[in-house]
């Protein structure tokens, strides 16, 4: 009997050492990586269409602006981040949908002078192939979004496809063959992919904000995430690309 609780006590004490060394090993890889905060865009004319007794397959609804309340939405960004927060933030990434770009133009009006905001176009919104994810030509959406504040910083050029918007005129990544990111709880597509490593093993910086789209976001983070209009979500990206809430 006294060997038995021996025993048991050596297996007890073994145990609680791996659980103290798998929270190190968090812990440090948490510390070694980058602050990631992912924000849906402001609420969309195409959201807000059934309300107004129009269908969200309706022609004008094409890559749709922000509402009235989406404005307001990216308006309040800057206080839910907080000013310490803000002043992290060393770079913007947005999609090229004028949903985000407005989002992200008004959201980050008073950013850093040295924070950039550049146009990925692999992170516009993904699945459904509905008007208001219909990309336009990014021009058309400059246009018309000229009365923002400092999109003469913008940079749209650095990553634009040689044929925007593509002749196909189908949502990004609906075709894209997908895989299992290891250590992770969900299935991420290879343009997701890619973006994230980008983000983790080509920018220096630390600190970035990405405005994109609920069904970007839960390619990233799983469906479990149900992405609310204007609401940062803090996350950690370790040096390989794995992407995890805080």
């Amino acid at each position: 009997i006294l060997y038995s609780i021996a025993h048991f006590r050596s297996i007890i004490k073994v145990v609680i050492i791996d659980i103290q060394m798998s929270q190190k090993l968090t812990e440090t890889k948490i510390k070694e990586g980058k602050i990631i905060y992912l924000i849906r865009h402001g609420e969309s004319q195409g959201q807000a269409a059934g309300s107004r007794g129009t269908p969200r397959t309706d022609p004008s609804l094409l890559d749709a602006d922000l509402t009235r309340k989406g404005r307001n939405q990216a308006n309040e960004i800057d206080s839910l981040l907080g000013e310490e927060v803000m002043s992290s933030i060393q770079l913007i990434v947005s999609s090229p949908l004028t949903r985000a770009l407005n989002t992200a133009l008004v959201g980050f009006r008073s950013r850093p002078q040295d924070c950039n905001i550049i146009v990925r176009y692999d992170i516009r919104e993904v699945g459904s192939k509905i008007p208001e994810n219909i990309p336009r030509p990014i021009k058309d959406v400059l246009k018309d979004l000229s009365y923002l504040p400092r999109i003469d910083e913008l940079d749209y050029h650095t990553f634009k496809p040689e044929e925007w918007p593509p002749s196909n005129n189908v949502s990004c990544g609906s075709k894209k063959k997908k895989r299992v990111i290891s250590h992770s709880r969900h299935t991420v597509n290879d343009s997701m992919r890619n973006f994230l490593l980008w983000l983790s093993q080509e920018r220096a910086e630390r600190t970035i904000a990405v405005v994109c789209h609920y069904n970007v976001i839960r390619s990233m983070l799983g469906p479990a995430i149900h992405p609310t209009n204007g609401i940062p979500i803090a996350c950690q990206l370790s040096d390989d690309g794995e992407l995890y809430v805080i």
